[in-house]
């Protein structure tokens, strides 16, 4: 498992590497890039100019990694880490429209923290359920280093 683990770090690495070489010149040359507005924290003013949506590297490479080092997995029916990546992708598609309204507005007011918190909430919601549905996940609570698990409600 560890080599494993290993491997999927390394070929994560490598993709997002390959991947980034090219997506990010073309998300400069798209001028997809983060404004700032003048009368934010001066700190805040380091990051103007810096392209957006670069999240989009980090999921390729999840989804890179899970179609390889996972297939063996899916083969013999094993599909957690399929569900994680799908839970993944819906938190980057959250994160994708915060930058697609900051380059719409062309400020940096994407989102509301209201909204992102209220779609990730729900997202979360939605995943574990699923996964408890699935099977999963238990509603038990085990503390490791006690060897106890502690029965919870379902709720």
């Amino acid at each position: 498992m560890t080599i494993k683990l290993i491997t999927a770090f390394v070929l994560a690495f490598l993709f997002a590497t390959a991947f980034g070489k090219y997506y990010i010149p073309w998300l400069d040359k798209e001028k997809a890039k983060q404004e700032i507005k003048e009368n934010g924290p001066a700190w805040h003013m380091a990051k103007s100019g810096t392209p957006t949506m670069g999240g989009v590297i980090f999921i390729s490479a999840a989804a890179f990694v899970c179609l390889t080092v996972g297939f063996d997995g899916m083969l013999h029916g094993r599909y957690v880490h399929i569900f994680v990546f799908l839970f993944a992708l819906v938190f980057g598609a959250i994160g994708f429209l915060d930058d697609w309204e900051k380059i719409k507005k062309k400020q940096n007011l994407g989102l509301t923290a209201r909204s992102k918190f209220l779609l990730q909430l729900v997202a979360a919601l939605v995943f574990v359920l699923l996964m408890r549905q699935i099977g999963y996940v238990s509603p038990n609570l085990y503390v490791p280093f006690a060897n106890v698990t502690i029965t919870m409600p379902e709720w």
